[in-house]
């Protein structure tokens, strides 16, 4: 509260928060680990020394801790005590002292904590997380409070701020942890949080829009967080804590945005900065605990709507981080996001090595927005209401540990329930030609398809009677060109913004195009969303089309990808590029012919029968655009410029393959 500001709106502004006093906050109860503790207090404008005293009925006795209130920390007094005992009920009081006399200031029956537990199985941890909420009565504490969690994440926007003013900032977060609900919970819930935009001071707030005014923040949310570490201790907010089946990591992807080149490509500017990137990478190697939340305030794709505080603007950092998770074998990671007014849950197949679940709790309050409520391949569900969290539970059973996550509201709805294993969640590679490999459609029982993908991409055919038995392969895929015939996948066999993979095939066309026509016959074309459609998403386009000689055709590739952002602050765009020519005799393609082409962000390189036949390299290098699904035989919109002939043992991998294994395929190798 500004001290110029009267007592009369002094009081109005504490009621409408919930409090009589608005200055006063706390206490509150923040990081609490297996062996530390930390609290704050603000106990009105006063300059003072305060103690905290901690008793328990099963671990020895602590010795008390003190903690001075001072102006220039908005008279804020933290504590921090030590030498603590794991999965412990501890109770607390908290006394102020004027010279040898103690007057508690907060006491009761419902100031306690528990520490973190120490055993990594066996164990029952309960986490709840929300974003963007208002300074209001919330109805959401309520049902937040009946599941009692180990732990409360505030993931952004909590509170809203929009001001690089520490008045502001200060006052802002007193009367927000003064809200009736959330003040009640956080004197015996530990709760931690990480910021977004708002909190951090502006909307699409960066390093470099905020530059001058994201140390005042800074302070106000130290202030007011009780947190062991706070980013580098001079930046940033960023850190973690440990309960045994889990560790989440809050990220912070606002104070270094934009600020540096990235660590991982100097030619990129940085979101999370070297120091945070480093900490991050040495955590995750380190973490033992099953299950591992990589949480932060912004989504982990794109937002759609022009604006660049996403992970897809910094798509390389992101990537290289779910590929640290993949490289080294980390199993348990799970992504959590906010921001966006909507709740979502994503589902990246195969990412790291199994199903990367990406979990978005948005919003708090009651102001949703259903224009960011957009198309993603890997959308699973999503929820476009207010007075949303999530919980978390990661619990030991009979079948090894379980991580669930329930999307709920006020009012005691669970909108969607997710039960993961630890055994779901635990890489798995696979050798020679199965490694990384997505789908394989055989046609030899139908449209089935085999690989980790295979249930998830249902191939579904334009007309019935698509696969068929030819004398020479046995059951393929036969489409009649006058018919516009196709077979369409309906999902995405990659990862998002991938940055190589493999695509192989038999073919025999029964015609070709026609010398001196503009005839075209696809033999792929990747759609925007699951549905053929025109819209221009052709990341992998493969085709045939007539060429100057007579005697020659064209096996034609264009191509969509990311483009680097063209100014600070701008986000990256999605191009075509292509297409590329590679001319073949018509008399190669008479009988069954074997195709297989790679990408690696820098060139497409083409196969026929197993040797390599051309390599496009990319005029501007950079991974796939985002597309949704397949159409195998045709345009992306699905009738028009078909492929009249045969498919066979159509597969895709999320690697670039090397060049003795595409032999080995045009060999008959599977």
């Amino acid at each position: 509260m500004n001290p110029r500001t009267s007592p009369i709106v002094s009081l109005l502004l504490g009621l409408l928060c919930g409090s009589a006093l608005a200055q006063d906050v706390g206490p509150v109860v923040g990081h609490v680990d297996r062996h530390t503790a930390h609290l704050l207090l603000r106990h009105g404008e006063v300059e003072g020394r305060y103690r905290l005293h901690l008793a328990s009925e099963t671990a020895p006795a602590v010795e008390p801790v003190e903690a001075a209130a001072r102006a220039e920390g908005d008279f804020v007094a933290r504590f921090e005590v030590r030498g603590l005992q794991p999965d412990t009920l501890y109770r607390y009081r908290i006394d102020r002292l004027e010279g040898v006399v103690e007057t508690a200031v907060a006491e009761g029956e419902d100031l306690s904590f528990r520490t973190a537990s120490a055993e990594r199985r066996g164990g029952d941890v309960t986490l709840c997380f929300t974003s963007c909420v208002d300074i209001e009565t919330n109805p959401m504490w309520d049902d937040v409070a009946v599941l009692g969690p180990d732990l409360l994440l505030l993931m952004g926007d909590t509170p809203y701020i929009d001001s690089s003013d520490l008045g502001v900032a200060r006052r802002r977060h007193r009367e927000f942890l003064a809200m009736q609900g959330l003040a009640d919970l956080a004197r015996s819930i530990p709760t931690v949080g990480t910021w977004d935009d708002h909190d951090f001071g502006r909307n699409n707030g960066n390093g470099r829009n905020m530059a001058g005014g994201k140390h005042a923040t800074r302070q106000a949310f130290v202030e007011y967080r009780a947190h062991d570490r706070y980013g580098t201790g001079e930046e940033g907010v960023f850190h973690g804590i440990d309960l045994g089946m889990i560790e989440v990591f809050l990220l912070d992807p606002r104070t270094f945005a934009q600020t540096g080149p990235s660590p991982v490509d100097p030619r990129q500017p940085t979101c999370f900065g070297e120091a945070q990137w480093e900490w991050l990478a040495a955590s995750l190697r380190a973490s033992e605990a099953p299950f591992k939340v990589l949480a932060q305030g912004a989504i982990w794709q794109d937002k759609k709507n022009g604006e660049t505080d996403d992970l897809f603007t910094y798509w390389y950092e992101r990537d290289a981080l779910l590929d640290l998770v993949e490289r080294e074998g980390i199993g348990g990671v799970v992504l959590l996001g906010g921001d966006i007014h909507v709740s979502r849950h994503l589902v990246h197949r195969q990412r790291v090595g199994y199903d990367l679940h990406d979990f978005v709790v948005s919003p708090g309050h009651e102001r949703t927005i259903t224009g960011l409520d957009v198309f993603h391949p890997d959308l699973a569900w999503s929820l476009v209401e207010g007075r949303q969290f999530l919980s978390l539970r990661a619990s030991d059973g009979p079948g090894g540990p379980t991580l669930t996550a329930r999307f709920q509201q006020a009012g005691g709805r669970v909108n969607r329930v997710v039960q993961l294993t630890l055994d779901e969640l635990t890489p798995r590679r696979g050798e020679g030609l199965e490694r990384d490999l997505r789908a394989w459609w055989d046609f030899e029982e139908g449209l089935a398809g085999r690989g980790p993908l295979a249930n998830h991409l249902p191939a579904v055919p334009s007309h019935p009677d698509l696969v068929q038995q030819d004398p020479q392969r046995g059951w393929a895929l036969r489409l009649d060109r006058a018919q516009e015939q196709f077979l369409r996948v309906a999902g995405n066999p990659l990862d998002d913004n991938s940055a190589a993979h493999s695509l192989a095939l038999w073919m025999r066309p029964e015609t070709l195009p026609a010398h001196g026509t503009e005839e075209r016959m696809f033999l792929l074309e990747s759609t925007a969303e699951r549905q053929p459609s025109g819209a221009s998403a052709w990341h992998l386009s493969l085709g045939l089309r007539a060429a100057n000689d007579p005697s020659q055709v064209n096996l034609e590739l264009h191509t969509h990808t990311l483009w680097p952002a063209a100014a600070p602050e701008a986000a990256p765009t999605a191009h075509s590029q292509g297409g590329f020519a590679c001319l073949l005799d018509r008399s190669e393609l008479e009988g069954w012919t074997h195709l297989a082409c790679t990408f690696d962000s820098t060139s497409w390189r083409l196969y026929v029968d197993g040797a390599p036949r051309a390599e496009h390299r990319l005029p501007v290098p950079g991974p796939a655009s985002e597309f949704g699904g397949l159409v195998i035989g045709g345009h992306r919109a699905g009738a028009g410029r078909n492929l009249d002939g045969w498919i066979d043992d159509l597969a895709l991998w999320a690697r670039a393959l090397e060049p003795e294994e595409v032999h080995s395929l045009a060999r008959g190798g599977r």
